[in-house]
C-alpha cells in the first residue's frame, strides 16, 4: 500500500482459480502445487495480500490458463502448513482490482494491478434491501418445493453494512456459476451489480415456477 493508501501496486502475487471471490466473503483454500506454496509462504511471512482471479479457460494446475482481468485481493485469516509442504488457508476478500499487466510466472503468477472501486453515485440502501428480500423470497419458495437451501435471514444479513458491502453479500448468497459471478464482480457500479444479481434471481424464479408447474 502506498503513501496515499490505495492498493495500486507492482508485482502482486496472484492465484488464478476456478472460482470467484467477492469482497467480504471468505474462502477455504488447499494449496498443494509447489509454486503456490511459495506464494503462500511469502504472503504469510510478510502479511501480504494476494490477488484471486477467475480462470476463464484452462486449468488451475500446470499453467497455460486464460485469466480474468478483474479480481479480488485476498487476506489470509487462518493458515496451517502440513509436514509435506501443503497449506490449508481461509482467506477473506478485501477489495476489487483490475489487472494492468501480467508479469512472468516466476516462480508463481504475478501482475501489476490497480484498485477498482465502484464508479458513480452511491446506491440507496433500500435498493439493496429490495434485491436481498427478493432473493430471500426465492429461497423460501425453493425450500417449500423441497430444495435444500441455506437460510437467508435478510434482517441479519443487512446489519452493520453499507449498500456496497450488502450488494456483495447478496452476490455471495445468490446461486450462480463462476462466469455469472465474474460478471457480477466486474460491474463498474453498485447499481449495475444489483441489476446483474436481479437478472440472475429472475432466471431462478422462472426455473422454480416451471418446476412447480410440473410437480
Amino acid at each position: 500500500m502506498n503513501e496515499h493508501g490505495d492498493r495500486s501496486r507492482s508485482e502482486t502475487p496472484m492465484f488464478p482459480l476456478g472460482t470467484v471471490l467477492f469482497p467480504g466473503a471468505t474462502l477455504p483454500l488447499h494449496i498443494f502445487e509447489e509454486r503456490y506454496r511459495s506464494l503462500v509462504q511469502r504472503c504469510v511471512s510478510g502479511e501480504e495480500l494476494f490477488g484471486i482471479v477467475l480462470i476463464e479457460k484452462g486449468h488451475e494446475v500446470g499453467g497455460g490458463d486464460v485469466r480474468s482481468s478483474v479480481g479480488c485481493l485476498a487476506r489470509i485469516l487462518e493458515h496451517r502448513k502440513f509436514p509435506d509442504g501443503r497449506w490449508a488457508l481461509v482467506v477473506r476478500g478485501e477489495s476489487r482490482f483490475s489487472v494492468d499487466e501480467w508479469l512472468p510466472d516466476n516462480p508463481y503468477p504475478q501482475a501489476r494491478i490497480s484498485d477498482f472501486p465502484d464508479d458513480g453515485d452511491a446506491v440507496p440502501m433500500e435498493r439493496c434491501l429490495a434485491v436481498l428480500e427478493r432473493l430471500a423470497a426465492w429461497v423460501s419458495d425453493a425450500t417449500k418445493q423441497g430444495y435444500e437451501m441455506p437460510v437467508v435471514d435478510a434482517e441479519a444479513i443487512a446489519v452493520g453494512v453499507d449498500a456496497e458491502e450488502l450488494s456483495y453479500r447478496v452476490a455471495q448468497l445468490t446461486p450462480a456459476g463462476s462466469f455469472d459471478r465474474q460478471k457480477i464482480l466486474s460491474q463498474a457500479t453498485c447499481a449495475k451489480r444489483l441489476d446483474c444479481i436481479e437478472e440472475l434471481i429472475a432466471g431462478l424464479e422462472e426455473v422454480l415456477d416451471a418446476t412447480g408447474d410440473n410437480t
